[in-house]
């Protein structure tokens, strides 16, 4: 019995090694069938997840213009959504410098001078720009750019760049303007109606319709500003506008010393005998220009594109029918019609030498000027403006309260889409936009696009100021239209001729 006994053991324990064995194997063959399956259908797969550990912000210091602007209650240019959202966007922690906006410039030279220096410095002067290039104390960045501010190079124009390059190399980000002029011609059309006129094309019909404003409305004639401003357009008929480089027989000549110039001049200066030509010009302040056309002492005059929003406005506000249109520009005898174009560059965006974040704030500005753009430059959506209907609406309230951030916008891209958004957003009834867009078309520019020369800090301002003095004395009548040749004359004399070298100079090696 007991070996019988120990046979049954046996066999039983033989049997729960079989089926153990077989339990192991159906449950390595079904864990193979469901990993089979897994490769097959890789949607039930489960991927390692990396684990990506966020990089630290980078703390970075600049220093940019709010030009006076206020602040909401409770912020600052240090305390404000706009900021948060650059910040939120570059993974920066970014400190924002403003100095006063009276004596800006004075403060950039005293931050320069000093030791501890901010990583950004925004300036608009291109002297300042230049006189600190060339004492080596700002960044070159060719190399950074052309490997972190991709975005820069591709909405930012190539004109734009050749400001801000020197020797090869460039030493700032530039800032570029959205419209490209300033002027155009405006007229009265209510008044041209009552005495039954065309709208004037050529320049001898815009002296007839000064004159017949000038005998039935008692009108002040064609008005000008101090400093010569607001007659871009007249001399645009002789083919010339002032302080730009021309090309003459491959060479590149001072525009107010061309013989068009003394044309011109002599153009106005009949106007002015003619009592055609407002005679308190020499003292007309903007604020004066303004007040005469909202009081229906000026029916035809050189506006800024803007004017209608502003003066126009007004003297459709103090009579009811008043009605304001804007013109062609006048056509002169040789056919040359057109209009000033403003410098595409309003400013620089300078890394010191001393910065050790070169990198960070050029990825800073990538943004500003592609995704960033939109909300700094008109507002968030939604909040400050929005579509409706096709159809842009500005909040004005908001906008106002939020015109701070502007101080963010040191950077832009040639972008009229969102220009035109912004500019009917302000009110499609003033042709805001319809106005920058026929500057545009008009405009006449310097065939110099470098950086200011060393004759320009050195004799640019005399040589302006010996220019405005003969130029209105000869509109006047104060002085002979032969003064011009003395004048010419002169202005290579004393420092023009060393500035037309320099500028040939560059325009032979552009």
């Amino acid at each position: 019995m007991v070996k019988n006994s120990s046979s049954l053991k046996s066999l039983f324990l033989l049997l729960s090694l079989v089926a153990i064995m077989m339990f192991a194997v159906a449950c390595s063959s079904e864990k193979s069938a469901v990993d089979d399956d897994k490769k097959e259908d890789p949607k039930v797969e489960t991927p390692k997840q990396e684990v990506v550990v966020p990089e630290e912000p980078i703390d970075i210091e600049i220093v940019v213009n709010n030009y006076g602007r206020n602040f909401p209650s409770g912020m600052s240019e240090n305390e404000n959504p706009y900021l948060d959202f650059i910040q939120e966007n570059t993974n920066l922690n970014i400190t924002v410098q403003v100095p006063p906006a009276e004596g800006y410039m004075e403060r950039l030279n005293v931050l320069m001078a000093g030791r501890d220096l901010p990583d950004m410095i925004y300036s608009p002067d291109a002297n300042w720009f230049v006189n600190f290039v060339n004492q080596k104390a700002l960044t070159p960045l060719s190399s950074i750019i052309e490997e972190h501010g991709q975005n820069l190079l591709k909405y930012i124009p190539e004109q734009a760049w050749q400001a801000v390059t020197i020797d090869g190399e460039i030493y700032a980000v530039p800032h570029i303007l959205q419209e490209a002029g300033t002027e155009l011609i405006y007229v009265r059309q209510d008044w041209l109606n009552d005495l039954g006129l065309d709208k004037p094309v050529t320049l001898d019909e815009y002296v007839e319709v000064l004159k017949a404003f000038k005998e039935n409305y008692n009108n002040m004639g064609y008005i000008m500003t101090d400093h010569l401003g607001r007659i871009s357009p007249m001399l645009g008929a002789f083919g010339v506008q002032r302080n730009q480089w021309v090309e003459r027989d491959g060479k590149l000549v001072f525009s107010s010393t061309l013989p068009e110039m003394k044309e011109a001049l002599a153009f106005l200066a009949d106007l002015y005998e003619q009592g055609l030509f407002d005679r308190e010009f020499p003292s007309n302040n903007l604020a004066a220009v303004n007040e005469k056309i909202a009081n229906d002492r000026i029916g035809l005059y050189s506006a800024a594109w803007w004017d209608t929003r502003g003066p126009i406005l007004t003297n459709k506000q103090n009579n009811e029918k008043a009605e304001w249109v804007s013109l062609d520009y006048p056509v002169g005898p040789n056919g040359h019609s057109g209009v000033e174009g403003r410098p595409l560059v309003r400013g620089y965006n300078a890394i010191p030498v001393t910065s050790d974040n070169a990198v960070a704030v050029v990825k800073m500005l990538d943004f500003l000027v592609s995704d960033g753009f939109r909300d700094i430059f008109l507002g968030f959506e939604g909040e400050v403006w929005e579509i409706k209907d096709g159809v842009a609406s500005t909040d004005f309230e908001k906008h106002n309260e939020h015109l701070y951030r502007q101080m963010y916008n040191t950077v832009e891209p040639l972008d009229m889409e969102t220009t035109k958004i912004r500019l009917d957003s302000l009110g499609l009834e003033f042709n805001l936009f319809d106005n920058v867009s026929k500057i545009a078309e008009n405009v006449m520019v310097s065939e110099f696009v470098g950086p200011p020369t060393p004759s320009v800090g050195l004799y640019g301002a005399q040589l302006r100021a010996v220019e405005d003095e003969i130029f209105a004395n000869i509109i006047s009548g104060r002085r002979s239209i032969d003064e011009f040749d003395k004048f010419v004359e002169r202005w290579y004399k004393e420092g023009g001729q060393q500035w037309t070298d320099e500028v040939n100079e560059w325009y032979k090696n552009r």
